[in-house]
């Protein structure tokens, strides 16, 4: 509370008016969690005070909107955002009455002299009743007619705080579901990808799904994949497999002793990492294990024998991926990363069918995926378990489960080191060594180089790989 004491005097010190504390702050000071979010409502020139506040204390002054009087003060160094608004009502309780929910309806007020009482809340809703049992309460069907993204916000605040969804506020969040379809891409794509952070990712989207029918206004693609999928190899609908092939990838990734603890490290290392967006490589993965059948409605087809097939659906599927990327605004990176997961997801299957790890396979499948490789080997290994232990409740994966390790071994200690090769050579090293040009050339040197490292035809030391280079690659290029 510091923080929040410091701020209020700097601010009080700027305007005579009435400031009150509101909404997350006081929320999360009631359950014991730390909070660099703070709401203040002010009476009049809140856009102004925050402007003089962000002058005096090093803070970035950022107009969130004139006409309402709202702005933001935001102070990078120790991620602290303080947020002003003027009031809108004639008083305190009408300015609550405008928000989300109860648990947010709150109110604290500062005195002349700078000081508050954190002890004596304004709580016209019953917030502090609702924050008790654990539950979130719109304070009306109007609130989600105000800003339909709090449909969605609803949903995030279960997941963050593990509350539950009041009666009342499902049916209106239902009765306005369809509200949703208005909403900027860039606020659905927020709310979204705060739950593909979460641990129970495939829990919420379900009651998105199920009890809200919110999730088919974001992802209309869904509904045809409730009408498909069942086949030789599958008891569920595309969907239903799905959603349970994102449940497993969570399954694995969160859990202690399902990998060999340098693999589990592996795993934690590379997927915690930013792909781009501000989006982590595992936020990604759940998308993408989400939709990696998602070609299939339009895939389907049934064979001379009656028999549904469903051949080509990874191509139709990445089409409709780059679709889904652009309209949720991704970055390239993001939606070449989802497009390719969906394209090419069979892939450890195929060669696990073929009964082929050779090297000459293995490389090519490291080849491709490059520094995704441990990405497809998690979302193929999903897969498999969500088609086989519907098929087969008490099987136990584990031929497939070794197959995916071996793979996944044989990258982090055989390819992943030479995927840049720039610290035994570059291209700079080969055409001052044998007088090369730009050009393709030195990337098919480089390459079967890589090659014959990853074979152990040759260690990866720079004098030893160029004369390699002029033994063997070279003279065979003459």
């Amino acid at each position: 509370m510091d923080t929040l004491k410091a701020c209020i005097q700097s601010i009080r010190s700027y305007t005579g008016s009435d400031i009150y504390i509101v909404g997350g702050i006081l929320r999360d000071h009631l359950m014991g969690r730390e909070s660099n979010d703070i709401d203040l409502v002010v009476a009049k020139d809140a856009v102004g005070t925050a402007k003089r506040f962000a002058q005096d204390n090093g803070g970035s002054f950022v107009l969130l909107d004139e006409r309402q009087g709202i702005a933001r003060v935001l102070f990078k160094d120790t991620q602290l955002t303080v947020d002003l608004v003027d009031s809108k009502g004639q008083d305190i309780y009408q300015d609550l009455s405008r928000r989300d929910f109860t648990m947010n309806a709150l109110a604290c007020k500062v005195s002349l002299n700078g000081t508050f009482d954190l002890s004596q809340i304004i709580d016209p809703f019953g917030g502090l009743e609702d924050i008790r049992k654990k539950q979130i309460r719109a304070i009306s069907d109007h609130s989600f007619q105000d800003d339909p993204i709090r449909l969605m916000r609803a949903v995030r605040f279960m997941a963050e705080f593990d509350f539950d969804l009041e009666d009342r506020t499902v049916q209106w969040i239902k009765e306005n579901s369809q509200r949703l379809k208005d909403v900027a891409a860039e606020r659905i794509a927020y709310e979204l990808f705060y739950l593909l952070k979460c641990d129970r990712t495939h829990y919420y989207f379900n009651i998105m799904d199920k009890y809200l029918n919110l999730l088919n206004k974001i992802f209309p693609e869904i509904d045809p994949m409730k009408d498909v999928g069942q086949c030789k190899y599958h008891v569920v609908d595309t969907w239903t497999h799905s959603l349970y092939t994102l449940n497993v990838v969570e399954s694995i990734i969160y859990a202690d002793g399902y990998f060999e603890n340098h693999l589990k490290r592996a795993y934690e290392e590379h997927t915690s990492k930013i792909l781009g967006g501000g989006h982590t490589r595992l936020q990604l993965i759940k998308l993408a294990a989400l939709f990696h059948d998602i070609g299939k409605p339009s895939a389907r087809w049934v064979d001379e024998t009656g028999r549904v097939r469903f051949r080509g659906h990874e191509i139709t599927g990445m089409e409709i991926m780059a679709d889904i990327s652009d309209r949720l605004k991704l970055s390239g990176k993001e939606k070449q990363f989802l497009c390719k997961m969906v394209k090419e997801h069979m892939w450890p299957l195929t060669l696990y069918k073929d009964n082929d790890v050779s090297g000459s396979a293995v490389y090519g499948l490291f080849k491709n995926f490059g520094e995704d490789t441990l990405d497809i080997l998690l979302i193929s290994l999903a897969d498999i378990i969500a088609t086989r232990k519907l098929l087969h409740p008490h099987e136990e994966m584990g031929m497939y489960k070794v197959h995916i390790e071996y793979l996944a071994n044989n990258y982090l200690t055989r390819f992943k080191d030479i995927v840049d090769l720039s610290n035994v050579v570059n291209g700079n090293d080969l055409k001052e060594r044998f007088s090369l040009e730009d050009g393709v050339h030195i990337g098919e040197i480089l390459e079967s180089l890589r090659k014959a490292i990853f074979f152990g035809k040759v260690p990866p030391e720079r004098e030893r790989a160029l004369q390699y280079i002029q033994d063997k690659i070279l003279k065979q290029s003459e």
